[in-house]
């Protein structure tokens, strides 16, 4: 590090910690009561002085203010204010300046960020930014984490050589650009979807990549939600809650997952309730939660992945009380009653064959084998337990399976009813589990049950929408051509195609765009790209599992890792190239949230550090060894191209009432000197979803087959006898069924595996974090504490106390961690928030989280190595969900001692 780096660094860490960790409390209290606590296990730190309510900050002086924006995988996008002195961030603030009515659904307001955002200068000048790029030492295996220093031209040559070796001994599709989301929203520097990112423009050019579909945050209710109701994503705008009389949060927690700007939906939930003081909450969840807190909501606390129990004795409660509307849900669905069965329409035999998560109008269409659909196969028929089965789903059933007392079952069925109209919101916590895509569509279909879907107030039960008003901008993307490579596999399958591509077909692996079903995935990766992500160790499943696959050379021949920090994911790889973060180059993103909207054009704040470049830089030097960098680069720069995109948006979009030389934002240069534009609507009003087709079911049509939702769906019954599991997963606890049916899944509640493994552990999102994003913020550690929540009785039945050290454990490894004693998770739950950073032996990181140490040989991937970063995936499952064939991350058994 040069002397004027550190000085760099040393200035701009000048701010008192204790007032940023007193700032977090202050600002968090009211929504997120002892989340970071050591000091006691449900209130807030003793270091807080609660009569201290104004912090006030430093004088300072700066030379420049810029606008910038949080570029992370939170959905929000915060726009950010950074304030520079000498050529360093000396401050940072947000949207606190414009007008803040909050006005008619959310019509103009500031769109602050949340702590996190703000703590950005602890990223920009972290102690272990990456400053060179880096080799993995010569005969060190993967994941000892030995590198040596490079320079940027042998760095380009090996790789560009080792892709040319790739694409010479196997071809385009042993390329695989990975899953990673550490930089999104922005239009040239994009890290997700991989097709959007400049790796994929390159390889486009060059022959083609292996694709993924679906990702990590909603590869379930992806697949299934839309086999329901056409689509995944369409619900009742946010703020439409004002017209609700109850909102139930099933499985979401947006103040920890979504805490500042336009999609702080906590903050809009909460002005509905200033506008309707009557409007009341439920939050259906294993956790008490910030956002139960905030919103003084109803806590219904569930056994994890037991959602579709619930609705099913909900299902049958309301019917035996004559409160289903029968002949309703008839005229709208198919499945609800035998007579409706009549109705099913095969995939490509209806009006409409377009399938959402798919990309494959066939996918699920007959191939003539299956049997006709047998009698007593609609849902009607399965809660008064007439289907195979034979179980009546009545609410003690439920009670016995949720751990819901019988009597809530009963109340909470009758207030969607009453209440109406109710809104539902589906968070993706309850879809990662192995029973994930039914319960997702069980919490859909109580909404069609209930008769609040498709109504003002009401709500789909998808995740909440955001906004009535945007702002379009084209992204890079739009000027890339098209991927050579046709096929594609899940988001989660990636390690079976580097172990074995030759058993995956789209039978057993869900492999897509093959010539059959039974088609081999033609090619294995050889070659993977890892841009700003952290899914190659940390954030996928079985960490240690992983790493034993990466140890053997033969079957993965390089790794290129690209971010700003030596992450889990980066002490695996070959390769580690030091990326510039957002606030050291230009670009520009777009946010929305009720009736206001806002574009960022992302300013440069500082000159890059040390040998940082942009991912932009990167591939044109790439494009260049391969010989396509015209066609790469168009002779263009990243800020020339930047404004390209904004005339093409111009040209596609109109001046949107917002490009206008009347406010003097009719040209890029002008609009990149104001910064932070916001657009606001006083006369939109929310989104309801599927409205036309709920008024109007005989003339309007959602986008199934036949045109209705679909509670029984053909699709899934074709797949349960056309589809195999993959043979190491084939013990049949999993299932594909028709109906959004409850089973004994695997690593559930009722999985014999409890009796040597009795708690369900659930990695959950955290406040201090975004998955894995600010991880390595000392304030925002030490604000909000990394710590296994273990409830009160469970921990005194254990000898465990608040604040002693412990061990979870699994068949997959050991995780120790202080323990959180409290009343606020449920008996027989652990909660271990996701995103803490892998730390093996403790030796990859310092407590300060600093790459400092190395794992002999024996040690990488050993389950009898201890995780002393608290990493949720040490103890997860690599086997994947049975019709997404994603993520199942939920769905953990383990056990739990005290070791000090």
């Amino acid at each position: 590090m040069s002397v004027m780096d550190k000085q760099r660094i040393d200035k701009a860490m000048d701010i008192s910690r204790r007032t940023f960790v007193k700032w977090s409390a202050l600002l968090g209290a009211a929504a997120t009561v002892g989340c970071g606590s050591m000091g006691g296990s449900d209130k807030i730190d003793d270091d807080y002085d609660s009569s201290d309510t104004v912090i006030e900050p430093k004088n300072f002086d700066y030379d420049k203010a810029v606008w910038s924006a949080c570029n992370v995988n939170c959905g929000s996008n915060c726009p950010l204010k950074l304030y520079v002195k000498d050529g360093v961030v000396v401050r940072v603030s947000s949207d606190n300046e414009s007008d803040d009515t909050y006005g008619a659904y959310g019509a103009s307001y500031q769109m602050r960020s949340c702590v996190r955002g703000r703590s950005v200068r602890q990223r920009i000048y972290n102690a272990d930014r990456l400053k060179y790029p880096m080799k993995r030492v010569s005969g060190s295996p993967r994941g000892a984490g030995k590198f040596e220093r490079i320079s940027w031209d042998q760095a380009i040559s090996e790789i560009a050589a080792k892709m040319q070796s790739v694409k010479s001994n196997y071809g385009p599709g042993s390329f695989y650009i990975q899953y990673a989301t550490g930089t999104i929203c922005g239009k040239m520097s994009c890290s997700w979807p991989p097709a959007s990112t400049p790796m994929a423009r390159l390889h486009n050019l060059w022959g083609g990549w292996l694709d993924h579909y679906s990702d990590y945050s909603t590869s379930q209710i992806t697949a299934e939600l839309c086999l329901l109701e056409g689509t995944s994503w369409s619900n009742n705008t946010i703020t439409d809650a004002v017209n609700s009389n109850l909102v139930v949060m099933w499985g979401n927690n947006p103040a920890n997952t979504r805490m500042g700007s336009a999609k702080h939906f906590t903050y809009h939930l909460l002005k509905a309730k200033e506008a309707n003081p009557d409007l009341k909450f439920i939050v259906v969840d294993p956790y008490y939660t910030d956002t139960a807190i905030a919103l003084e909501a109803d806590w219904i606390a569930i056994r994890p992945g037991t959602d579709s129990a619930l609705v099913a004795g909900m299902a049958n409660y309301l019917l035996s009380e004559g409160l289903i509307d029968e002949s309703w849900i008839d005229a709208r669905s198919i499945g609800w009653s035998e007579t409706s069965l009549a109705g099913v329409v095969e995939v490509t035999a209806g009006a409409e064959s377009y399938y959402e998560p798919a990309y494959d109008k066939a996918w699920g269409n007959t191939d003539s084998t299956e049997p006709a659909i047998p009698a007593n196969s609609s849902y009607k028929s399965y809660i008064l337990g007439l289907g195979t089965d034979g179980v009546v789903k009545t609410p003690a059933w439920a009670s016995a399976i949720t751990g819901i007392p019988e009597e809530t079952i009963k109340s909470f069925a009758k207030q969607l009813v009453n209440q109406s109209p109710a809104m539902v919101i589906q968070g993706w916590g309850l879809q990662r589990h192995s029973l994930g895509g039914a319960n997702s569509r069980a919490v859909g279909l109580i909404t069609i049950l209930t008769k609040n879907i498709g109504i003002v107030g009401g709500g789909s039960a998808a995740r909440e929408a955001a906004a009535s008003v945007s702002i379009s901008m084209d992204g890079w993307s739009s000027t890339f051509p098209a991927n050579p490579v046709s096929y594609t596999i899940s988001n989660f399958a990636w390690p079976q195609a580097i172990k074995d591509n030759t058993v995956m077909t789209g039978r057993n692996w869900g492999v897509r765009g093959l010539a059959t079903q039974d088609t081999a995935l033609p090619l294995p990766i050889k070659f993977i790209w890892n841009y700003a992500g952290n899914c190659m160790l940390n954030q996928h499943a079985d960490v240690n599992s992983t790493m034993t696959m990466y140890k053997d050379e033969n079957l993965l021949e390089c790794i290129v890792t690209i971010d700003n920090y030596f992450t889990p994911s980066a002490m695996i790889s070959d390769y580690i190239l030091p990326d510039c973060t957002n606030f050291e180059q230009n670009d520009m993103s777009t946010n929305e949230g009720g009736n206001t909207c806002d574009i960022k054009f992302q300013n440069k704040a500082v000159e890059p550090m040390f040998e940082c470049k942009t991912i932009y830089e990167m591939m044109s030097l790439i494009s260049e060894k391969i010989g396509i960098k015209a066609a790469y680069t168009q002779g263009k720069t990243q800020d020339e191209w930047l404004e390209y995109l904004f005339n093409q948006s111009l040209t596609n979009y109109g001046d949107q009432g917002v490009f206008t030389s009347a406010l003097g934002q009719d040209t890029y240069a002008k609009c990149y000197a104001k910064g932070l534009i916001k657009h606001v609507s006083t006369t939109a009003v929310p989104s309801v979803a599927f409205k036309d087709f709920v008024a109007s079911p005989t003339t309007k049509r959602v986008s199934t087959p036949s045109g209705k939702f679909e509670i029984f769906s053909k699709r899934l019954y074709n797949l349960k006898h056309q589809w195999q599991f993959p043979a190491v997963y084939n013990d049949g606890m999993d299932k594909i069924t028709p109906l959004p049916e409850y089973y004994a899944a695997w690593s559930g509640y009722e999985d014999p595996a409890r009796t040597t493994y009795p708690f369900q552990v659930v990695g959950f999102h955290y406040k201090q974090r975004t998955h894995s994003t600010y991880y390595n913020c000392e304030w925002n550690r030490e604000a909000s504490m990394q710590t296994a929540w273990i409830n009160t009785q469970d921990a005194q039945t254990l000898g465990i106390a608040h604040g002693d050290t412990v061990e979870i454990y699994n068949a997959n490894g050991k995780v120790r961690i202080k323990a959180k004693v409290t009343s606020r998770v449920m008996p027989g739950v652990i909660g271990l928030p996701q995103g803490a950073w892998y730390n093996p032996g403790g030796k990859w990181y310092s407590s300060d989280i600093v790459h400092s140490g190395t794992l002999s040989t024996s040690e990488i991937g050993n389950t009898d190595v201890v995780d002393y970063g608290g990493c949720m995936n040490v103890l997860t499952s690599l086997r994947p969900g049975p019709v997404s064939k994603g993520n199942c991350q939920h769905s953990v058994l383990a056990a739990v001692k005290k070791v000090g």
